[in-house]
């Protein structure tokens, strides 16, 4: 009966703080003037948007990306000089740019590739080599979709490897990342450097430092266009395996699918607060490397 009547008493003391604060409320409204009463309804009303926001980016996007339709097994294919096919103008124009100013520096043998198939191409990719230091060039050439909130996605990538199994990576790349780097690749991003002389360069400054500690091995993507292109699918090989391990992708019937925890994290990594954290890691890399030149 003790008990009974306590916990009673409890929830009648609940209940009349809960009214003295209801009253409270009320009190405070009817106080207030009618500019009051306007500021609290927008300040609630404007509220609604950050639920929206919400809903859209953290709720909704995930499960958008967990449902997407599998991503198809790597359809990689060679441009072929001899039988030039319909590029758009844009990135024609930034791959033939891109791909003289590598040839004045000492880079050889272009090889495109595109895993598209509708014309004009919107997505083409060049690779070269440097002979003498062993090193490989990515240029990515790309117009997103009117709709994409990335306009500028073409980027430049130098890269190098060693005989430990790490890939040093230099790039001028401004896109948000999806997932995180592999173990073995030590990637730096420094979007402001738009000069390849110069980006090349740094590249080249943080390659002989490692090489101080561990020999570089010479990069060499075969003599063949088909030999190249194996050397391209290799490397997206890779990367799907890391997806794997990192539990981001799964392996599905027709290729591979998000997880669970790879479909939050990706639209997380895109939305505040990770955006903003992801960002200053970025930057923060970007100016150390940026001290070592």
């Amino acid at each position: 009966m003790k008990a009974d009547a306590s916990a009673l008493l409890t929830f009648a003391s609940r209940l009349v703080t809960r009214q003295r604060i209801e009253e409270l409320l009320l009190g405070i409204w009817h106080w207030l003037p009618v500019r009051g009463k306007v500021l609290v309804v927008i300040l609630a009303v404007a509220q609604l948007y950050w639920v929206r926001w919400f809903l859209i980016y953290y709720i909704r996007a995930p499960i958008a990306l967990y449902l997407k339709s599998a991503t198809p097994r790597d359809t990689t294919r060679t441009l072929d000089p001899a039988y030039p096919e319909p590029i758009d103008d844009g990135v024609l124009h930034y791959l033939e740019a891109c791909e003289r100013q590598l040839l004045a520096m000492g880079f050889v043998d272009p090889h495109r590739t595109t895993s598209l198939t509708t014309y004009p191409l919107t997505l083409v990719g060049s690779s070269l080599e440097h002979p003498r230091y062993g090193d490989h060039v990515l240029i990515l050439g790309c117009r997103p979709p009117r709709e994409a909130s990335e306009r500028d996605v073409s980027s430049i990538a130098f890269d190098s490897e060693f005989a430990d199994g790490i890939r040093l990576v230099t790039s001028n790349s401004a896109t948000l990342r999806y997932w995180p780097e592999a173990p073995a690749i030590d990637h730096v991003r420094v979007a402001d450097i738009t000069d390849l002389t110069e980006l090349y360069r740094l590249h080249r400054l943080r390659a002989a430092r490692r090489a101080d500690k561990v020999p570089q091995k010479k990069i060499t993507r075969g003599k063949t266009p088909d030999q190249r292109l194996v050397f391209a699918k290799r490397r997206h090989l890779d990367l799907h395996k890391h997806l794997v391990r990192c539990r981001y992708w799964r392996r599905a019937p027709g290729g591979l699918r998000f997880t669970l925890r790879g479909a939050v994290f990706s639209a997380w990594r895109h939305v505040f607060p990770w955006r903003s954290i992801d960002q200053w890691w970025i930057r923060r890399r970007a100016r150390a490397a940026m001290r070592l030149a």
